[in-house]
């Protein structure tokens, strides 16, 4: 009697559990589908829609879940559940003043260039090793959480919300270079998203980001001056506002559901400047959900080098901070993660030989659970260090 006592009790334990699980996704979805309806100003670039700008005097953080939903501010977090999450939410809600208006900037096509069709020879498969994973890519450094077991749209499982602080760099030529501009444009963009993917590409492994917001630092050779603006893409990609070097940059990609338009809310903390929208699915990639990654990268793949990565620019160093991912079941996730599911890359040159973007990791330390930071090194220029 005593065990099936206690198998019962195991049991109602686990059918709670489950039932919570599905509550929290349905009012996920709920929530999600009024920011769908609510975004109904269209932009001037196909796929792109906003919000209408909130009243004179309108406070983010007093607001009801409907009135942020209603503005396109992303949703408050649990104070008691996530401390974290809900004191950088108080801290971007309360200084974003400035909504963007008018036309919106087109994203310049060579700050994500595509993969040609049938590039593809493979993608990451989970392995059952103990631990990060630790991998080399010709494009992105970074951390990437993933559940690659899962093949489709989960209403518990996938990823639907992430976050993080930017640094926005001071972005040069690099270092060693004694060729003179081998390109126009040296590349370096920083970026949390949902989906990006893990490719395999001759000559090396390549990171295709897919849903995402963040930051692109563009260093013009011919003229020797760098451009810094914000930007949201998927299906279709915008660039509202541009950035300084030294300002901090809040962004949270949220809403997201299966075959529908997920929200990307992007702020300038220094300027007090911000923008809300929402971005169309990529109809050639169904959202599955099953991963979430913080990368800094050079762009590929239709770029000038062999396989199409643009050159990347020196940035010394980027922060990424009070990072962190959601699932739909409200379970947290974080760049300092130490499981076996998590992914660490490395970028390298060119001829895959010599590092040029590296991060720094650690669920303890200098970096926690919630920071990463990113350095370029002295090889970023093709050729590498190599005499």
């Amino acid at each position: 009697m005593k065990r099936s006592i206690t198998s019962f009790v195991a049991l109602t334990i686990a059918n709670l559990a489950l039932s919570f699980a599905t509550l929290a996704a349905a009012q996920s979805d709920s929530l999600a589908n009024l920011y769908m309806s609510a975004a109904n100003v269209p932009t001037n670039i196909a796929g792109i829609h906003t919000y209408a700008e909130p009243p004179k005097g309108f406070n983010p953080v007093a607001a009801t879940a409907e009135e942020l939903a209603t503005y396109g501010f992303p949703p408050r977090p649990d104070k008691q559940a996530d401390p974290d999450h809900y004191a950088l939410w108080e801290r971007a809600m309360l200084a974003a003043k400035i909504r963007v208006t008018g036309e919106l900037k087109p994203m310049p096509a060579r700050a994500h260039g595509m993969m040609a069709a049938g590039s593809l020879s493979q993608e990451v498969v989970p392995q059952l090793l103990t631990g990060p994973k630790h991998l080399s890519t010709v494009n992105g450094s970074g951390v990437f959480l993933t559940n690659y077991g899962l093949k489709k749209w989960s209403s518990t499982a996938s990823f639907n919300d992430i976050w993080t602080v930017i640094s926005v760099p001071v972005a040069t030529q690099p270092f060693d270079n004694t060729a003179g501009c081998t390109a126009s444009d040296y590349l370096s963009v920083s970026f949390a998203g949902i989906d990006g993917r893990l490719a395999f590409l001759q000559p090396g492994w390549v990171v295709l980001p897919e849903l995402q917001g963040g930051v692109v630092s563009d260093y013009n050779c011919i003229s020797g001056t760098t451009t810094y603006y914000s930007y949201a893409q998927w299906g279709s990609s915008v660039a509202p506002f541009y950035l300084n070097p030294g300002d901090l940059f809040y962004t949270e990609v949220h809403c997201v559901q299966s075959n529908a338009a997920a929200c990307v809310f992007l702020e300038d903390l220094r300027t007090l400047t911000y923008g809300s929208y929402t971005v169309d699915p990529d109809p050639s990639v169904p959202l599955v959900g099953n991963a979430a990654q913080w990368v800094v990268e050079r762009p590929c793949c239709s770029g000038p080098n062999p396989i199409g990565a643009y050159p990347l620019a020196n940035t010394i160093g980027i922060s990424f901070d009070g990072a962190a991912a959601q699932n739909r079941s409200g379970k947290l996730f974080y760049p300092g993660s130490q499981a076996s599911s998590t992914y660490i890359l490395t970028m390298m040159d060119d001829g895959s030989t010599q590092n040029i973007e590296l991060v720094n990791q650690g669920s303890s330390g200098f970096q926690g659970q919630h920071s990463l930071f990113f350095e370029t090194t002295g090889c970023a220029y093709t050729g590498g260090c190599t005499p």
